[in-house]
């Protein structure tokens, strides 16, 4: 199973904003702009579920949730560093 990178599930183009906020970690990551249809890359095509990992700056962390906030076209992922002994 691959792991995406944050910075490239997303064109940085469009009307909708993808933040991330991070739990357990100090970090932060860049908002990026993208279209609303860009929510489909957060399934991975080799099982159709939404991928529970993702890369940020090649760190792996864990999504624990994914927002959508339609009034405000804001897709907000929520993610804590992969724990010792999760699989990815």
């Amino acid at each position: 199973m691959s792991v995406p990178e944050y910075l490239e599930l997303f064109s940085g183009q469009g009307a909708g904003r993808v933040r991330v906020r991070f739990q357990q970690y100090d970090g932060k990551i860049a908002s990026l702009a993208f279209s609303p249809r860009e929510v489909l890359s957060l399934i991975a095509p080799e099982n159709d579920t939404f991928h529970q990992y993702l890369r940020f700056d090649d760190y792996l962390f864990e999504v624990l949730k994914y927002e959508i906030e339609p009034k405000t076209q804001t897709l907000t992922i929520v993610a804590a560093p992969k724990q010792k002994g999760n699989s990815a």
